[in-house]
């Protein structure tokens, strides 16, 4: 079998980053129709070069994002078609290749998971208006508590995750309302509560049988040192979803840091978002009260937004020691100027 141009037969795994779109990956791979591979990540330059939001400033390139996507733009608006054209390069490009991918895997569907796809989905959309789209949700204080876990309490390491926090639940959203009935909405929450129902849910878009034991799984070896995996081996060493994960981040409340940062970020979202995303508001506000260290212990923490500013901060405060570093300095403060 073989993926259509326009994305029959191909399947989009979105979600944040610690969201579990690996246990979910895992569980659907186990099914006789579906083949994956890690985390593939190939859509996201090709599509992330016409990218129409706003510009994202710490997004960067040793040859200039900035003049690289002013000259693509002006490339792609000389093409007989325009937009059109680009698109269709890029879609014959990604069909050929996820073909090659399923050579020999007897399977019909390719499922190609990428957390960060909630960046473009739009433009997925346009290149891919026949695929199935499934958005996993996850409560985002327990992301955020992921993230601290993943970065063993380095807090001034969880700017690398600011777009995951700060972008995420938004886009998330309204991704699922774009794709419209194209998409699969599944609640990480849902998936150990009930894993028969979401994943019956799944297999009744595809129009596959729902098989039981694909709730059962090892991880497969020939992914050990794969992209995205080895850091989350240990993860889901109960071979299955585990109920008992669900509410156990909660727990990490008791350290005034992470209750800062969570209180920080509920505030960030608003009510707007989180119930948009299917979760109660109200409850995280009366989950976080329960835990509150008091005056006393947040003294001594320091905020969400300053951590996920720090790296900007700390690059503009960069002091050059040589002419030579004086040099590099300037190219780059140029090359952050222009981004």
């Amino acid at each position: 079998m073989s993926i259509g141009v326009k994305g029959k037969n191909l399947i989009f795994l979105i979600s944040t980053p610690r969201a579990g779109s690996t246990l979910l990956q895992q569980i659907l791979s186990n099914h006789p129709a579906i083949h994956t591979l890690p985390e593939p990540w190939i859509a996201l330059p090709t599509l992330y070069a016409l990218y129409t939001r706003k510009i994202d400033r710490n997004y960067n390139t040793e040859y200039s994002r900035y003049w690289a996507r002013t000259a693509i733009k002006d490339f792609v608006q000389r093409l007989p078609k325009g937009e059109e054209d680009y698109l269709e390069g890029i879609r014959r490009m990604y069909t050929y290749l996820y073909n090659r991918a399923m050579e020999g895997s007897g399977k019909k569907y390719f499922l190609d998971k990428g957390p960060r796809y909630y960046h473009i989905i739009p433009e997925l959309y346009k290149v891919f208006p026949e695929a199935l789209y499934i958005i996993l949700l996850r409560n985002p204080l327990a992301v955020l508590n992921s993230i601290i876990n993943f970065i063993n309490k380095k807090y001034d390491q969880i700017h690398q995750f600011k777009h995951d926090l700060l972008k995420g639940p938004r886009l998330l959203p309204e991704g699922i309302k774009l794709l419209g009935q194209q998409c699969t909405v599944a609640h990480y929450e849902q998936l150990l509560k009930s894993p028969d129902a979401e994943i019956r849910k799944i297999c009744e878009k595809l129009h596959i049988e729902f098989f039981s034991n694909m709730l059962s799984y090892d991880f497969k070896e020939e992914y050990k040192n794969s992209y995205g995996y080895q850091e989350q081996k240990d993860d889901y060493k109960s071979g299955g979803p585990d109920v008992q994960n669900i509410d156990k981040w909660a727990m990490f409340l008791k350290d005034p840091q992470t209750w800062r940062l969570a209180s920080d970020y509920l505030h960030y979202l608003g009510k707007d978002i989180i119930d948009c995303m299917g979760y109660s508001h109200t409850e995280m506000q009366q989950l976080l009260e329960r835990y509150n260290p008091g005056r006393i212990k947040l003294g001594k923490t320091t905020s969400l937004l300053r951590l996920i500013k720090r790296s900007e901060i700390d690059f503009l405060m960069l002091k050059p020691k040589n002419p030579r570093s004086l040099r590099r300095f300037l190219e780059r403060w140029l090359a952050y100027l222009l981004k």
